[in-house]
């Protein structure tokens, strides 16, 4: 079953924000970097099905 792909903010102090949930893994890709070109701080990806990182994008990072 596939539960789709949520997208966090990591927070200055290391906690991540949730900001959203999205049905593929390709329109997740497409919304972290609109959300990295809105605010550049780290962003991630986590496939809600096994909680694996899949993507990541900030300074410094590639998603």
């Amino acid at each position: 079953m596939n539960l789709g792909y949520d997208i966090f903010k990591k927070l200055d102090d290391g906690s991540p924000l949730w900001i959203m949930q999205i049905a593929t893994l390709e329109e997740a890709k497409q919304q972290l970097e609109v959300l990295v070109a809105a605010s550049p701080a780290e962003h991630f990806i986590r496939d809600a099905s096994n909680g694996e990182i899949v993507a990541r994008s900030g300074p410094g990072l590639s998603a």
